[in-house]
């Protein structure tokens, strides 16, 4: 049986949910996806201008785990760019330290520190969710002796908070009850 596959940690999501060409009509338009954790594997290694080991320890991956991501990234991207494609910014096994949404009212995107129902811009309630699980960063860890709560359901896994017990904690992802893990 193979090892689960580590979900990669991402500190800060696209501004733009993806490109396309000019001078290419939008019905002949063939999109390529490039995933969440692809998209910050390029940010972190190009624009940023890391290291594959500093991006990777900030991922919370392997360094070679980190180079496949990349290269795909890159293998996508150079795809749209040769063949006219538009790329789309979506999807992948990820998690992050806060509550990403982008309003389908003013296509704001909006990064908040806690759960929301609405617009902070608009005020309107037509949320839509972009960060998947939200805990610590992996390069947080060591700082942090607090444990987690995790789902036994879906292995949605939070921090957990000292004094509340992970019992009466709700999982963000399917709504059953969390229990302690202490082995994080």
């Amino acid at each position: 049986m193979p090892r689960p596959k580590r979900k990669r940690f991402i500190t800060q999501p696209p501004v733009m949910e993806g490109f396309r060409p000019f001078g290419v009509p939008v019905q002949d338009l063939d999109p390529v996806i490039l995933l969440m954790e692809e998209f910050e594997a390029f940010r972190l290694v190009d624009y940023l201008g890391k290291t594959h080991a500093q991006a990777a320890n900030e991922m919370g991956i392997s360094r070679p785990t980190l180079t496949r991501v990349y290269d795909r990234a890159r293998r996508t991207i150079a795809e749209a760019f040769t063949l006219g494609k538009a790329i789309i910014i979506e999807g992948g096994d990820f998690m992050t330290s806060e509550f990403w949404y982008r309003c389908e009212a003013c296509h704001q995107l909006m990064i908040s520190s806690l759960q929301a129902t609405q617009c902070s811009y608009c005020h309107s309630a037509n949320l839509r969710h972009l960060s998947r699980k939200v805990i610590k960063p992996p390069y947080m860890k060591s700082q942090e002796s607090k444990g987690y709560c995790i789902c036994p359901s879906c292995n949605t896994r939070v921090i957990h908070k000292p004094g509340h017990p992970c019992r009466q904690e709700v999982c963000p992802d399917c709504g059953k009850k969390m229990v302690r893990d202490e082995s994080a």
